[in-house]
C-alpha cells in the first residue's frame, strides 16, 4: 500500500498551472505578435517549472543519500560501548555494523527510483548515488574497524599460514592484583 503523505514526483501535473494563467476573458482578441509572445512566455515557464522540479528531485535525493550516514554516530557509540572484548552483545554489534551498510550498497537503486525521470535521464542522479555509497562505504570501514580492533581480521602471516607461529609477547601486564 503506497503511503498517503509521500510525495511521488513523476505525478506533478505543471501544466495545470500554465492553463490557469493562460484563461481569455469572452470578447477579448488576442493580436498575433501577442499570441507569440504568450506562446514563448509558456514554453519559458514549463521549462522555469521543469527546472524546479529537477532541482527538487536533486535535493531530496541527497537527503536520501545523507539519512544512511544518521546512525554511524549511534553505531560509533554503540562500538565504544561494547569494548574490546568477544561476547555476544560484541558479535550482534559487529553483525549490525557489517550487514546494515552491504544491504544499502545492494539497495541503492531502489532507494533512488522515486526520482528517476519518465523519459530515461536521470544523470543528475549521479552524485546523490555516488554520495550514499560512499556513505555506506564509510558505515562499512567503521565495521572493518572494530573486527580489527577485535583481532578477529586475518591481519597477520600467522593467520594465513599453518606452518607460521603467532607472534610471541616478551612481556605482558595485567591488573593490579598480585598471586
Amino acid at each position: 500500500m503506497e503511503n498517503p503523505w509521500a510525495l511521488n514526483y513523476r505525478t506533478i501535473d505543471t501544466s495545470s498551472r500554465i492553463k490557469a494563467n493562460s484563461a481569455i476573458p469572452a470578447g477579448f482578441v488576442v493580436s498575433k505578435s501577442e499570441k507569440l509572445n504568450k506562446r514563448k512566455a509558456n514554453i519559458d515557464q514549463q521549462q522555469k517549472d521543469q527546472n524546479d522540479i529537477q532541482k527538487l528531485k536533486v535535493k531530496r535525493a541527497y537527503e536520501k543519500a545523507f539519512n544512511s550516514v544518521k546512525g554511524i554516530f549511534m553505531n560509533v557509540i554503540m562500538m565504544f560501548m561494547s569494548g574490546n572484548s568477544i561476547n555476544q552483545f560484541t558479535i550482534i554489534i559487529v553483525g549490525m555494523l557489517l550487514s546494515n551498510p552491504i544491504k544499502a550498497l545492494r539497495q541503492t537503486n531502489e532507494v533512488f527510483k522515486e526520482f528517476e525521470n519518465e523519459n530515461g535521464d536521470n544523470s543528475f542522479l549521479l552524485k546523490p548515488k555516488l554520495t550514499y555509497i560512499a556513505l555506506s562505504v564509510a558505515q562499512l570501514l567503521v565495521g572493518l574497524y572494530k573486527c580489527a580492533s577485535l583481532g578477529i581480521l586475518p591481519t597477520t602471516t600467522s593467520d594465513w599460514l599453518t606452518f607460521e607461529e603467532p607472534k610471541t609477547f616478551l612481556e605482558s601486564v595485567h591488573g593490579g592484583t598480585t598471586f
